[in-house]
């Protein structure tokens, strides 16, 4: 985490002519995804917006910590340092209804931004997590647009996209940092499978509604919430990703090369300049 993009220019050259058919014709996301091992579950009605979750991931993650957006209740929104919000959410019908909601990837069982990324930087792991390799990351962000979410968010000094990796540089020996910071136990780790079952009595409990167990073609971070997402004015995602279109969403009918200069411009965008000299240098030389 937190290294340059090391994809030379005489790598990235040797990938680009290649680059027009993997956009139109890369691989989508598998039809036969399946759940992670593990999962994570946080309880809108148990949360006290207390945000120590966020200053927990940005230790754990060394990302820079802004204190405003620990004091204030004010909407904040993901960004390449920030990874993890917590945002006041009311009930429409009911504005008595307030309660805290812990946002961040959903980690989708199938990736719609691993399905349209270009150069494979994003996958889904065995064990549930959806990861970034910022060493193979061009910085097209396609995977923004992909994302039902619009979860995963550049990083404009690192030129690179950045996200929640639901810590899995810790487990399964150690919880995510997030949830292990949590002091009410809103939010939870475990198997998959047992973490499901939580939610949905949860779920019961509270007369609520499961966010996550369908939307997207389910997720491997659920969400107990008080009433439906839109009653709290929360993204919708389709329940259903249709993952054989997602390459149509990459390419259109402007051509093969328009996509990869595209790609081309979009990588030299990214290179810091320090990576440019040490290049130019190794030209010199031969």
């Amino acid at each position: 985490m937190g290294r340059r993009n090391t994809t030379t220019r005489r790598q990235f050259l040797k990938f680009f002519p290649t680059t027009s058919i993997g956009l139109s014709l890369g691989s989508s996301v598998s039809a036969k995804a399946s759940p992670g091992k593990y999962g994570k579950l946080h309880d809108t009605t148990k949360c006290i917006g207390c945000k120590r979750c966020i200053s927990a991931c940005k230790r754990w993650n060394k990302l820079k910590i802004d204190r405003d957006e620990e004091l204030t209740d004010r909407e904040t929104d993901l960004t390449g340092k920030t990874w993890v919000v917590v945002n006041l959410t009311r009930d429409k019908k009911n504005r008595e209804d307030r309660h805290y909601q812990h946002w961040a990837c959903q980690h989708c069982i199938k990736p719609a931004c691993a399905g349209v990324c270009p150069v494979k930087a994003i996958k889904k792991l065995p064990e549930g997590p959806v990861v970034v390799d910022e060493n193979k990351c061009i910085g097209c962000r396609y995977c923004y647009q992909a994302c039902p979410y619009k979860v995963p968010r550049f990083d404009f000094e690192k030129r690179v996209t950045r996200k929640c990796t639901m810590c899995h540089d810790r487990i399964p020996r150690v919880k995510p940092a997030c949830v292990a910071a949590c002091p009410v136990e809103a939010l939870d780790f475990g198997l998959k499978q047992e973490i499901l079952t939580k939610a949905r009595k949860r779920t019961e409990e509270v007369g609520g509604y499961l966010l996550g167990e369908h939307e997207a073609g389910g997720t491997d971070f659920l969400t107990v919430l008080s009433t439906t997402p839109e009653d709290l004015g929360l993204v919708v995602a389709p329940k259903k990703v249709v993952n054989r279109n997602l390459d149509k969403i990459r390419i259109t009918s402007y051509g093969f090369m328009g996509a990869s200069l595209l790609t081309g411009l979009m990588y030299m965008y990214s290179r810091t300049e320090e990576e440019q000299k040490e290049e130019e240098e190794e030209e010199k030389k031969e």
